[in-house]
């Protein structure tokens, strides 16, 4: 059976078509009454009625949350039952105090480049500058000044050498040539010096080498064994030949000479362990934007080799 509110409105609508579309007058008073009562239908139409809570019992209990009070430094903190300690602090704990003292610097691309895996390390011979003009330079202050550091960076992309604009002094521009066409990002780099110390010149730095290579070298092991570095790239023949010496690489894997009159030179040796150790011509002498001087496509066919 139809419920009493659809019979109601039935008949309204009934009254409503009487009333609009008859025209005798004895029907005027019927429709006018069934019209009222659809209009009094709806208007008094009681509301829906709320649904009741459920029974407590089948409500989940609210969990308080217990890690609101922490820093946010403490909630990003991954849980680690035996923490190692970072790369930075294992490396530098190897530098003896005595050459923290003196003119110089360490890394050469910002914390970041010294995180995760890593396949190439890149080596100069020492700190460019004078270590007299630039005494109050040191090797802590410039420790201290990189640990600051809060983004990706690259000392020869985004440092100011001789008061040019960054990354255009010198070999600047022709490290950035390099790493553009192996498709790396400097600033994801590491890189850093054989030898961390200012000299006056090279014959100043060789005359210190039995001393200044054995506190230095500690560190670049350090980074190459936590890093998992299988290629160094060494900026210069001195460099390249204390490398070698340090990691025993002296079996010849590779070679490129320049497509010119001077004939330069740069070479990939092999260690014992299989890390391969690239010597290529100093970019502050060769400008290896010109392809014929141009060592990148020895550096990539290592690095394929190693990948």
């Amino acid at each position: 059976m139809l419920r009493p509110i659809v019979m109601l409105r039935l008949v309204g609508a009934f009254g409503f078509y009487w009333l609009v579309y008859q025209t005798w007058p004895w029907s005027l008073a019927a429709g006018i009454a069934a019209a009222a009562i659809w209009v009094a239908v709806v208007i008094a139409k009681p509301p829906c009625p709320t649904q009741s809570a459920p029974p407590q019992s089948v409500v989940a209990p609210i969990r308080p949350v217990v890690r609101q009070h922490l820093s946010i430094s403490e909630q990003r903190k991954p849980a680690m039952s035996n923490p190692q300690p970072p790369l930075f602090e294992a490396a530098i704990g190897q530098l003896p105090p005595q050459i923290s003292k003196r003119s110089g610097s360490v890394f050469y691309s910002g914390p970041s480049a010294f995180e995760g895996h890593r396949r190439l390390y890149i080596l100069g011979l020492n700190p460019g500058g004078s270590p007299v003009v630039q005494a109050d330079e040191t090797v802590a202050r410039d420790l201290s000044d990189w640990k600051e550091l809060n983004r990706p960076w690259s000392a020869y992309l985004d440092e100011s050498w001789q008061g040019r604009s960054p990354g255009t002094h010198g070999m600047q521009p022709r490290m950035r040539h390099m790493f553009d066409q192996l498709g790396l990002d400097l600033r994801e780099v590491p890189a850093s010096n054989v030898v961390f110390v200012r000299s006056a010149n090279e014959a100043a730095l060789a005359a210190e080498k039995a001393t200044l290579l054995p506190q230095c070298w500690p560190v670049h092991e350090t980074v190459i064994r936590k890093l998992g570095v299988r290629t160094i790239l060494c900026l210069g023949g001195t460099a390249g030949r204390w490398v070698r010496e340090a990691m025993g690489a002296n079996q010849l894997l590779d070679r490129f000479s320049e497509q010119n009159a001077r004939g330069w030179t740069s070479e990939a040796h092999v260690a014992p362990d299989g890390r391969a150790v690239i010597t290529v011509t100093h970019p502050g002498r060769a400008d290896w934007r010109n392809p014929a001087a141009d060592p990148t496509p020895l550096v990539r066919a290592v690095l394929d080799r190693a990948a």
